[in-house]
C-alpha cells in the first residue's frame, strides 16, 4: 500500500512540475483576431538565427474567420497574403498574390501569441502578440 501511495505522489509531483506551453493549437480558433508583429526570425542557413524584436512603426496581421476553418488575411505585417485554411493543429494553407498554389505555414497559437513559420530554405518566422 505504501508503494502505491509513493508512486501516486511521485506521479503527481512530476505532473505538477512539468512546464505547460503557452501554445495550445487545440483548434478552438485562437488564430483569429488582430495581431501585432513583435519579432521576426531570419537565419542564413547555419541554424544560428534568433528572433529579434521589430523596430519602427507597428505592423498588423488580421485573421478573420470565413467558413469551415478558413479565413481572410488583412493587414500590413506580411504583404500579399489574402486567405488561409487551417489544416490541422500545426499547419495552415496560406494563399498569396504571388503564387497560384498555396504555401503551407506551420503555426502555434494561444490566447496571447501567434507564431507563423512560412516555408523557407533557411529558417524564418514571425511572432505576434494579440492586439
Amino acid at each position: 500500500m505504501k508503494k502505491i501511495l509513493f508512486f501516486l505522489a511521485a506521479v503527481g509531483m512530476i505532473n505538477a512540475s512539468c512546464k505547460k506551453s503557452d501554445y495550445s493549437n487545440d483548434g478552438k480558433g485562437e488564430v483569429y483576431g488582430k495581431w501585432k508583429l513583435a519579432e521576426t526570425l531570419f537565419d542564413i542557413g547555419n541554424g544560428q538565427g534568433k528572433y529579434t524584436k521589430v523596430t519602427g512603426g507597428a505592423k498588423y496581421l488580421i485573421l478573420e474567420k470565413s467558413v469551415d476553418k478558413a479565413g481572410i488575411i488583412k493587414g500590413d505585417a506580411i504583404p500579399n497574403l489574402f486567405s488561409f485554411k487551417i489544416l490541422d493543429s500545426v499547419q495552415m494553407e496560406v494563399y498569396s498574390d504571388n503564387n497560384k498554389m498555396p504555401a503551407i505555414f506551420r503555426y502555434r497559437a494561444s490566447a496571447k501569441s501567434l507564431e507563423l513559420n512560412p516555408p523557407c530554405i533557411e529558417g524564418c518566422g514571425y511572432r505576434f502578440i494579440r492586439e
